[in-house]
């Protein structure tokens, strides 16, 4: 069986030395290779790998791996996935070759919204590949970012009920190994990555949120309430896209009044570092939050008094940076706050 497959390899990797020109033929010719690398087993032997040669040569030519015709890219795009897959850990081509690559196998799952169409099979067979053998891991050694966001993004963007639990679990499983690894290796950029996906998806992705939050500030979250730090994500949702947290102001608000006095030190501690946020607005929105935040410098706790301070004093302080505005009218109005505050509490301002 395996000698057979060799077989084949060589002569399709002959064939592809010069394309068939009508269409008709390539596809019968991608076709009959795609069955033939998903019948090889991942890691194969020199012998076999020696045999595949003059195939990944000939696929990864430009005339193939930027074909215009669709039908003929996604073909293209399952011999690659495929060929990953195949040959993991290593990378049979150059970081410029994976990049195009992976380009075309992204560009694939746009078309998972039509789950009638005639490619909707290969184009799930590509995603459940992908996922199932982390081959999209590559993508962050290479550093596609950009890639990855717009993948994150599609995924989003076409997940509907019509399709199944499978399809839905392999677009899941690949966001997830994509967060992971990242972190395990690079935590700042798997947090910017995320925060970039939130940003760009964020009127998909408010719904979920909020439900999230709102069940994870009340704790019915069970045993993954203490794995869950809501303050950490409420801050980064705040730096990339505040719109989505408009529907938990209130819930956040009642969290500043809860009894509970570690939880209310952690919720004046999150909102002071949120309009502490170098170009932080208060909005109409928040600004319940940030009276709320006020009040707790009369707090009958000391410790969250202390608190509320020290994270004024880091408002006050962005205040003062706006004296160096580029805006003239600005540095105006910052001086008249200031010497507004001094008025109001003359004892209180050293000479």
């Amino acid at each position: 069986m395996v000698q057979k497959l060799q077989q084949q390899l060589k002569e399709l990797g002959s064939k592809l030395e010069n394309p068939p020109t009508t269409k008709d033929s390539l596809i019968n010719l991608l076709e009959q290779a795609a069955t033939c690398l998903s019948e090889l087993d991942q890691s194969p032997t020199k012998s076999i790998l020696k045999s595949m040669q003059p195939f990944l040569n000939g696929i990864a030519k430009p005339g193939l791996l930027k074909h215009q015709d669709r039908e003929v890219a996604l073909l293209v795009a399952t011999c690659f996935c495929e060929i990953t897959r195949i040959t993991a850990p290593e990378a049979p081509y150059s970081d410029d070759v994976l990049k195009d690559i992976f380009h075309l196998i992204v560009s694939t799952f746009s078309g998972l919204n039509d789950t009638s169409g005639p490619s909707f099979g290969r184009r799930v067979g590509i995603l459940e590949t992908l996922a199932r053998y982390r081959s999209c891991i590559v993508m962050l050694d290479l550093e596609c970012d950009d890639l990855v966001n717009q993948m994150f993004s599609t995924f989003f963007s076409v997940a509907s009920e019509d399709h199944s639990e499978s399809v839905l679990t392999s677009m899941q499983t690949i966001m997830i190994v994509l967060l992971e690894e990242s972190e395990d290796n690079f935590t700042i950029s798997a947090r910017r990555l995320a925060m970039n996906v939130i940003e760009r998806c964020a009127e998909k992705l408010e719904p979920g949120v909020k439900q999230f939050l709102i069940s994870s500030m009340s704790g019915d979250n069970g045993p993954l309430k203490s794995q869950i730090d809501y303050h950490e994500i409420i801050y980064d949702i705040y730096r990339c896209a505040p719109q989505i947290l408009s529907g938990i102001v209130p819930y956040l608000t009642g969290v500043l009044l809860t009894d509970q006095l570690d939880i209310r030190l952690k919720a004046v501690s999150l909102v002071g570092d949120l309009f502490a946020l170098p170009g932080s607005a208060i909005s109409e929105t928040f600004q319940p939050i940030f009276s709320e935040f006020l009040k707790r410098l009369t707090d009958r706790v000391v410790e969250v008094r202390m608190s509320a301070l020290e994270h004024a004093k880091s408002c006050l302080l962005l205040l003062c940076d706006r004296l160096l505005d580029n805006d003239e009218n600005v540095r105006k109005q910052v001086v008249a706050v200031i010497c507004d505050v001094a008025c109001h509490a003359l004892p209180s301002i050293p000479s």
